[in-house]
């Protein structure tokens, strides 16, 4: 086997790669999972302002819609990625992210007189949340149709 070779053959994997990696997310930011996930979000969030007794009451919907939304994702999928480190960690890092910008802007609705604060910060978040994951997603996209993941010697 020759430098070139081998060369080519591990441009290959990178490409496999790169062409897996946009598939996944492709697929996990589709518009039906971004709603979902969007729903899911906003019933936790927004059921803060519920009464007591029916703010835990949205929980048992609140799960039995995250795990069929997992199922069917997970049995879908065209590509499994594996959970690497990097990637729970960039995962908690956003899910923290989200839950202090969520009691940052409840607490500016509250302050400005909003009746239901919880309920306007968490549409607000998911509204964006949703329109930067599906710019995010076709950026992702667009870069791998145009070829920048390519080898740089042809």
């Amino acid at each position: 086997m020759t430098f070139h070779d081998a060369q080519d053959a591990l441009d290959e994997v990178r490409r496999r790669s790169e062409q897996a990696h946009v598939e996944h997310v492709r697929y996990g930011l589709s518009w039906p999972y971004l709603l979902v996930e969007a729903l899911l979000v906003f019933a936790a969030f927004a059921s803060y302002d519920l009464p007591n007794p029916w703010g835990g009451a949205v929980l048992i919907p609140w799960l039995l819609l995250a795990t069929g939304t997992i199922a069917i994702y997970l049995r879908k999928a065209p590509v499994r990625m594996p959970l690497t480190h990097k990637n729970a960690l960039y995962g908690v890092a956003v899910g923290l992210g989200l839950v202090g910008l969520f009691r940052l802007l409840s607490n500016f609705a509250g302050a400005v007189g909003v009746l239901v604060p919880h309920v306007a910060a968490a549409a607000a978040l998911c509204v964006a949340g949703v329109l930067i994951a599906h710019k995010w997603g076709a950026a992702v996209v667009a870069r791998e149709q145009r070829g920048c993941g390519e080898s740089v010697r042809r």
